[in-house]
């Protein structure tokens, strides 16, 4: 027994700094006598000092009495490092900056450079923390879009650098709402003389669990050239109004021209044709995109046994 305090509001505060040494919470029991809160020393990161303290909350009244073990302070003694050095996380920082991003990839080329190897548990929990700090948070919030929307929305001098050419974000409600349109200078030059559009929502490209909105023109060899991506919580009317509106909104900002293309190529979707007409007020032709519609036909007919 070392002290006993009549009141225990701030006895903590008053425990982490007792005897001029740093303690900190380890465990903390129920007994008959009352709550017991344990405490070892942290002389400093990696010390293995065995000095431990506890402090004994009666049960029976307000009083808290602090105590400490017979065990002396030991600050030669150093516990052995558990996670991987700091020599061998320099070395997976560089190959992951080189594009090895799986455990398996980093412990071959550690390997390879006969360093040590630590665990693959190891390396895959650090290669968490790495693409948090290198690519941001895996679950991104409207405010970091929106952020990000702002920081990218001056046109650069570089026609290939990519920037965000409109936006709409919505969070004051439950509700949120995101749209963003991202292009170049040179993607918006296929613009200049085509008159027919291309516009769909492909799921082979998403991005935190939302399809991107393509959209953008064809030659006369049938080759596709965007004008950019759109990104959007959702595939309705409004948001293919908007992907139109930004295209048209853009061309007119760098080329001083106002874009009204005629012709719509897309599949049979309602949303498409209405965002397309609420922009530039008319389609004069509507070419059909039946590429799902015979894909699905096939399957169907190659599961007939009897081909007659």
């Amino acid at each position: 027994k070392v002290k006993i305090f009549s009141d225990g509001k701030c006895v903590e505060e008053e425990v982490v700094k007792y005897n001029n040494f740093k303690w900190t919470w380890c465990k903390i029991n129920d007994t008959e006598q009352g709550t017991k809160k344990y405490y070892k020393c942290s002389f400093k990161r990696g010390s293995n000092c065995p000095a431990k303290i506890y402090l004994l909350f009666h049960a029976s009244n307000f009083e808290v009495t602090l105590f400490q073990a017979i065990i002396q302070h030991d600050h030669r003694t150093v516990s052995k490092q558990t996670g991987i050095p700091f020599e061998v996380k320099n070395v997976i920082i560089e190959l992951f900056q080189n594009g090895y991003t799986t455990p398996k990839a980093i412990l071959s080329e550690l390997d390879k450079r006969k360093i040590i190897q630590p665990k693959a548990s190891q390396i895959s929990s650090f290669l968490v923390t790495l693409r948090r700090k290198f690519y941001g948070p895996a679950q991104i919030g409207l405010n970091h879009i929106k952020n990000w929307c702002i920081e990218k929305s001056i046109i650069p001098n570089d026609p290939d650098q990519c920037f965000v050419a409109n936006y709409y974000i919505k969070d004051g409600d439950a509700d949120p709402l995101f749209r963003l349109f991202v292009t170049t200078k040179n993607l918006m030059k296929n613009c200049l003389n085509s008159n027919h559009v291309c516009a769909d929502a492909t799921y082979k490209l998403i991005w935190q669990g939302y399809p991107v909105l393509m959209v953008g023109t064809t030659d006369k060899q049938c080759a596709f050239h965007p004008f950019g991506i759109a990104l959007c919580i959702n595939e309705q009317t409004t948001d293919f109004e908007f992907i139109f509106k930004s295209v048209q909104l853009t061309v007119e900002k760098l080329y001083k021209i106002n874009y009204c293309p005629t012709i719509l190529v897309a599949d049979a979707s309602g949303a498409i044709a209405n965002g397309f007409v609420n922009v530039f007020n008319v389609i004069e032709k509507r070419i059909m995109c039946w590429f799902h519609v015979t894909k699905n036909i096939d399957i169907q007919l190659n599961a007939i046994k009897d081909k007659k």
